[in-house]
């Protein structure tokens, strides 16, 4: 008994003989019932089905196995196996459970799944009927039979729709996987899901401030999540593309957003495609879960990615105290400083955007000129540089203590794959050589993090001592400007004004290349933010 296929049920054997097949596919209502414990679908289906054909003495030749659930023909590979060996009249006929198995979408696939079947003469077996599609009646009865089972499609689909849209305008989650950063948890008397945060979170809020308050940029944020031996959900390291996402997304605000990537259907190449374009009339509303990132935070890294910001390097200390506020008037595009290291030239600034024709000037003259709009603006104005200061260091001080608990954490969990991995070694699961390489791997990661803690604990101290220094060398009321002159660095002065503006724009149509040309020849707009004092 060289060529035997053993069923799930072990009362009987059936030879291969290429007579039958059998075929197998999930429903949506399948994987539902999964979900809720009720057992393998495919397994349960085969069994049933090798039961029909004992009792029937059929014999079967190939079991198809559809592991994914497409609406279309296209998009399920194992159909398209089975219809080609039907129109070669492989088999006799072909099993499943219910003849809508073969065929629940379009039309048209209706159509193809048919002919195949009525051309070939192969009979379709279900345990409550056998279909002859050159029987009349029998074609009508199946042609009949994938119609209805069309109409029951989208009538389940209408309300499966509908019952997420009901859904998420409740604040409930309806993803099947929750985001990074939280767990999603079944709503305790209630129909439904919500997410709780979990260890992940931390690695968001580090996410968020380093971009939003670190002002570093995309590539720059990854780097430093890499360096730091922070990881994502599934990979070992962290992808720019991955970052952006976490940056992008609403639910760490406590929003839900649905419908905005919608499937649309298109042909491309005469074959038809799902597309997700951007969808502007998506739904977004208050999530039952609780934020991760407040709203400040929030606005300040959406106005940042709306414009595209290329922030300053921070492996250097930052040299223009304008850095992030000046902007090209032309093009819109943030101003940058240009440092000379020949001919001993002054720093300048000046448009990035290569086909933009705004002219450039030295940066203390448009810093002069910014300050000096701001005297006249500001003479009624009073600024409490010391609340100032505590809340600008004591969001310093926080996210630095918080990293500084996220990597702890994340050294614990490295140690714990050290013991997991001796355990391995006792029981007999590893060998020598495999204990040794993962060790190796796992002790580095842990140095690696180590050194980060180490690192961020000697900013901390730093921070504090900075925080110290400015309670006593700066008076506790001092009008803005003057406070601005009592800095010592240009990092310093920048986060003061941003304090007092929200942006300026820059706009000069001429160079000054004679020499009694005016260097000054620039048009600048202020745009404050500050309340006028009572």
């Amino acid at each position: 008994m060289d060529n035997l296929y053993y069923g799930y049920s072990n009362n009987y054997e059936v030879h291969i003989l290429d007579e039958y097949a059998v075929y197998l596919r999930k429903s949506r209502a399948d994987v539902e019932a999964e979900a809720k414990g009720e057992g393998e679908t495919l397994a349960r289906h085969e069994k049933i089905l090798l039961d029909l054909a004992h009792k029937k003495s059929l014999k079967i030749g190939k079991i198809y196995r559809e592991i994914v659930s497409g609406e279309t023909i296209e998009a399920r590979p194992e159909v398209q196996k089975l219809l080609s060996d039907v129109r070669q009249g492989k088999w006799k006929g072909v099993l499943v459970v219910e003849v809508e198995r073969l065929a629940r979408g379009e039309t048209m696939d209706q159509g193809i799944v048919a002919k195949a079947f009525k051309i070939s003469d192969t009979k379709i077996i279900t345990p409550m009927k056998t279909y002859n599609p050159n029987d009349e009646f029998d074609e009508e009865y199946f042609e009949f039979g994938l119609f209805m089972s069309r109409r029951e499609y989208k009538t389940i689909n209408r309300r499966l729709q509908r019952g997420r849209i009901s859904s998420v305008n409740e604040g409930k989650y309806v993803g099947s996987i929750a985001p990074f950063g939280y767990d999603r948890v079944k709503i305790k008397g209630d129909k439904g899901f919500t997410l709780i945060k979990n260890s992940e979170a931390s690695t968001v809020k580090i996410i968020y401030d380093l971009y939003a308050y670190d002002n570093l940029s995309l590539h720059e944020v990854t780097r430093k999540l890499n360096e730091m031996g922070l990881k994502p959900r599934k990979n070992d390291k962290w992808s720019e593309s991955s970052v952006k996402d976490i940056l992008a997304n609403p639910i760490y605000i406590g929003k839900i957003k649905w419908n905005a990537r919608k499937v649309v259907k298109v042909y491309e190449d005469e074959k038809l495609k799902n597309t997700r374009p951007r969808n502007k009339d998506y739904i977004l509303v208050d999530g039952l879960h609780k934020a991760i990132i407040d709203e400040k935070t929030w606005k300040i890294v959406e106005a940042k990615r709306s414009r595209n910001i290329s922030p300053v390097v921070r492996c250097h200390e930052v040299q223009n105290p304008l850095c992030g506020l000046v902007y090209c008037a032309k093009c819109g595009k943030k101003m940058q400083r240009r440092a000379y290291t020949k001919y001993s030239k002054e720093p300048t600034l000046y448009c990035a955007n290569t086909k933009c024709d705004n002219v450039g000037s030295k940066l203390h003259l448009i810093e002069e000129k910014v300050l000096d709009g701001l005297k006249k603006w500001l003479q009624q104005y009073k600024f409490d540089y010391q609340e100032h200061i505590e809340k600008i260091n004591d969001k310093k001080i926080k996210s630095i203590e918080e990293t500084i608990k996220s990597l702890e954490a994340e050294v614990k969990k490295e140690n714990d794959k050290l013991i997991s991995i001796y355990n391995f070694l006792e029981d007999g699961t590893y060998t020598k050589q495999m204990f040794k390489e993962r060790v190796e791997v796992v002790s580095q990661n842990v140095a690696r993090v180590n050194n980060s803690i180490e690192e961020y604990k000697t900013k901390l101290s730093q921070e504090k001592i900075v925080y110290k220094e400015k309670h006593i060398l700066v008076p506790n009321q001092q009008n803005v400007l003057d406070v601005y002159y009592l800095l010592k660095t240009p990092e310093e002065k920048n986060d003061l004004l941003k304090t007092v503006l929200t942006q300026v724009t820059y706009l000069k149509t001429e160079k000054s290349i004679r020499k009694d040309s005016d260097p000054t020849n620039f048009i600048i707009n202020l745009y404050p933010k500050i309340n006028k004092a009572g």
